[in-house]
């Protein structure tokens, strides 16, 4: 039909623009004295259910009769496109995102209204997220309710002798999640993560996660407020825009924020998870709760084939000392001790029992499972190393030996893997001898007068050569020392630190490259009074060192590494772009590991 021929009716009304169809007609039947909006369609053959799904054919005729553009009064009414979808400007929208049975309204907009066919109702006000008025920045406010069906988007009829409630004037801080679902309205969703998702979908998981930022786990939702959907809103969105990842490392947090302790993820995520369990008929949110769902077996103790969130968990994927102790049937006081030992566990405050820093992965309980059965005791540590129960006790009480339950009244206990990393160490300085006057560790301690657990610490702080016969067998008591190079060096050793003269040899660096990088503070140091002589002297502390080792590198170790000469080596690095620290002229060139390996 051609609606070019129907005029526009002579008591009209001022379109505003985003106004809804229904609004439109029920200002321009109130304006033209027709009592309900339904009887003044049907005067026209406008039909009232279609044009409140945005029927194209009806809303053209009603724009024909207010003389407006047909096109942007269907662009901003919600048209229904399928059974439970509707589109609004350049959305398709599910219906749930939606509340058509209640409307809103902006007070301020009811209050400057000269009469009661001036306020206008906008489509977007239709939708549930949607909680302000862009005109006036204030909170909608809830419409009375029609009696009938045929009343309830007669706006007009609505409003008769309705006094709105006085304006609340939203923070605009929090109005960023609005704005982002306006712009979806307006433009179309963009390529992110959040916009690739159902604009329902999107909108109802910033506000149910928001809320769980916002007002935490307890939260009820009946309760909430515009102005805390709004914040909660914002506060989702806030999160949720940058993606999954973001979305993992949040949920990670609030579990950080909590201790580890009999309550699991429900106590934490309460309000957020029971909202998303009552999504289950929506397979839209299969996305949010495939994401929640392997981030709760992933990161609390689930227990295989426990159902979360409509799945069985495939695996258990971390534990806690209870459930490890009934998975594994060991004994729950040496679990703790073990965690406690690597850092996972700390001892409550009353000095009773463990509690862990967080659950421990499946594949460390496996390992300690595995561990226990290949524990030593002191005495069958000793035979493994070759040594005596006492020298056992020596070599354990300053660290150089570990025991595997880090407690001070625990019985010793050792792992073999430990005691090879102990022997390993050792047999890592074995070279061939350069003296005759080679002693065994226990012997040239008792020479030196000094505790083999000291002597022991010396050797390895300072890198001394030892010498074996078979280094691939050698047990503690066939580790060989010169007598002489241990006096030496000890004469000016000094507990935790080395001498800068010993250090450059240890690093295959120069003398003046040491006092360079003592100088930047690149190698920590320390003024100590030399035995021999009294005089002051500035030491490398051992374990800035290591740390050294770890992080630099200098421009001759790299050329061994690559075969080519020092000068070209550094050449080659510093024309592709690596620069090398700022030291003495004359010292050694020494680069960043990040910055050349």
């Amino acid at each position: 039909m051609m609606f070019s021929t129907v005029k526009a009716l002579p008591l009209n009304v001022k379109y505003q623009h985003g106004e809804s169809a229904t609004s439109l007609a029920s200002r321009l039947a109130r304006r033209n004295g027709v009592s309900g909006m339904a009887m003044f369609l049907s005067d026209f053959g406008i039909d009232y259910l279609k044009l409140s799904n945005g029927d194209q054919e009806d809303c053209a005729r009603l724009a024909s009769l207010a003389g407006v553009d047909p096109a942007e009064l269907h662009h901003h009414t919600p048209a229904l496109v399928s059974p439970g979808w509707f589109r609004l400007g350049m959305e398709e929208i599910k219906f749930t995102a939606f509340s058509r049975t209640a409307l809103k309204g902006c007070p301020q907009c009811l209050q400057d209204a000269s009469n009661e066919s001036e306020a206008a109702h906008f489509g977007l006000w239709q939708l549930t997220s949607i909680r302000t008025c862009c005109l006036h920045g204030c909170y909608l406010t809830p419409l009375p309710t029609s009696s009938g069906t045929r009343e309830r988007f007669d706006v007009a009829k609505l409003t008769s002798g309705f006094s709105p409630p006085e304006p609340q004037i939203a923070n605009d801080q929090d109005l960023l999640f609005e704005h982002y679902l306006r712009t979806r309205i307006e433009k179309g969703p963009g390529k992110t993560w959040l916009d690739r998702l159902p604009f329902h979908v999107a909108a109802q998981t910033c506000e149910g996660f928001g809320l769980l930022l916002t007002l935490g786990p307890k939260a009820r939702r009946e309760t909430v407020t515009p102005a805390q959907w709004a914040a909660a809103g914002t506060a989702g969105y806030g999160v949720l825009r940058h993606g999954p990842d973001a979305f993992r490392e949040k949920l990670k947090e609030i579990q950080r924020a909590h201790p580890v302790d009999n309550t699991l993820y429900r106590t934490r995520y309460r309000v957020f998870f029971e909202w998303l369990r009552h999504r289950d008929d929506d397979p839209q949110f299969d996305v949010i709760r495939d994401l929640v769902r392997e981030f709760i077996f992933r990161n609390f103790p689930i227990s295989e084939g426990y159902i979360v969130l409509g799945q069985p968990c495939p695996e258990q994927y971390v534990h806690s000392l209870s459930t490890a102790r009934s998975r594994y049937g060991m004994s729950g006081w040496k679990l703790a001790r073990r965690l406690a030992s690597m850092g996972l566990a700390e001892r409550k405050t009353s000095g009773q029992g463990f509690v862990l820093t967080g659950y421990v992965s499946t594949e460390i309980i496996n390992d300690i499972a595995t561990d226990f059965d290949d524990l030593l005791n002191a005495t069958d540590a000793g035979k493994h190393l070759g040594v005596e129960r006492f020298m056992m006790t020596k070599l354990t009480k300053p660290g150089l030996v570990e025991k595997y339950f880090d407690e001070k009244n625990a019985s010793p206990m050792y792992h073999p893997r430990d005691l090879d990393w102990f022997l390993g160490k050792l047999r890592a300085r074995v070279e061939r001898p350069k003296s005759e006057d080679l002693l065994d560790i226990a012997t040239a301690s008792h020479r030196v007068r000094i505790p083999t657990e000291r002597v022991v610490e010396i050797i390895l702080r300072n890198h001394l050569p030892l010498h074996a016969v078979d280094p691939a067998t050698t047990r503690f008591p066939d580790f060989h020392v010169s007598l002489a190079v241990l006096r030496e060096v000890i004469a000016t050793d000094h507990h935790g630190t080395v001498r800068p003269t010993r250090a450059a040899k240890i690093l295959g660096i120069n003398i003046r490259t040491i006092r360079s990088l003592m100088d930047t503070g690149v190698l920590k140091s320390c003024d100590i009074e030399e035995l021999n002589s009294g005089r002051m002297r500035r030491y490398v502390c051992a374990k800035s060192m290591e740390q050294f080792s770890k992080s630099h590198i200098s421009v001759v170790e790299l050329a061994t590494k690559s075969g080519r000469l020092p000068g070209v080596e550094a050449v080659i690095q510093l024309d592709r772009g690596a620069k090398p620290l700022p030291l003495d002229p004359r010292a050694n060139m020494i680069f960043r590991r990040s910055d050349v390996l």
